[in-house]
């Protein structure tokens, strides 16, 4: 007797990239950036929220690149607001789960032991004993536009190696297939003209969805300026 017909169900998506794969600015940027903020993530001047602003944009790039459920999509962050306190503790909490080192203080949640009934309280360093003085932060790293874009770039590329190597079919593939698709080729036209590629070899006028010999040729000319999508890193 034949097996009856099973629904077809979405498939799992990819596995998440290692920490050791991720670009190592964007680790340094964040953690940089969450050193000099330290508990001040609300109010403040000017520069402590602007670099608030940069570091929740950094957060939600990292958690896209690991691929953590529920982490708000980058564009609907980057360049448009700030994230909630819940939605960023969640985030920290997610992403430092994942092995990634934000530069988080690690409190002790043990106590001093003291006599009878008196409150336990901190030894003090006897006053001729200096405090040793905190480590400077470590050094600015600036993240290019160009790197952004290439980052967001080989995860869409990713998701569409995905759904081409499936030839299983679900309900919503084609939509959800042809919406990264046309995302996608809005990162190829921002990042071909980031680098300089001819005008000839993007689309005339508004039109951002490509044909398959322009998205293929737009490919080829990122990687032979060094940018590699298929996740080949070079320098």
């Amino acid at each position: 007797m034949a097996e009856p017909v099973r629904a077809w169900r979405r498939p799992p998506p990819p596995p998440p990239p290692a920490v050791t794969d991720l670009p190592p600015e964007i680790l340094a940027d964040l953690k940089r950036l969450r050193l000099r903020l330290g508990d001040n993530l609300g109010g403040g001047t000017p520069e402590l929220r602007r670099n608030r602003t940069a570091y929740d944009e950094a957060l939600v790039l990292v958690a896209d690149l690991l691929q953590i459920a529920g982490a708000p999509e980058p564009d609907l962050v980057i360049g448009r607001r700030i994230l909630t306190f819940p939605e960023r503790a969640m985030l920290e909490k997610a992403v430092v789960a994942a092995g990634v080192d934000i530069g988080l203080p690690h409190r002790s949640h043990l106590r001093a032991i003291g006599t009878g009934n008196e409150p336990s309280r901190p030894r003090r360093p006897p006053a001729s004993v200096p405090a040793p003085a905190p480590s400077p932060p470590p050094p600015p790293v600036h993240v290019s536009r160009r790197a952004r874009l290439t980052n967001e770039a080989r995860v869409m590329r990713r998701r569409l190696d995905a759904y081409e190597s499936d030839d299983r079919l679900w309900p919503t593939k084609v939509d959800e297939w042809c919406e990264d698709l046309d995302g996608f080729d809005a990162l190829l036209i921002d990042l071909a003209t980031e680098v300089g590629l001819p005008a000839t070899a993007l689309p005339g006028g508004d039109r951002r969805r490509l044909l398959s010999e322009e998205r293929d040729a737009i490919e080829a000319g990122l990687t032979a300026v060094g940018v590699d999508l298929r996740g080949v890193r070079t320098p």
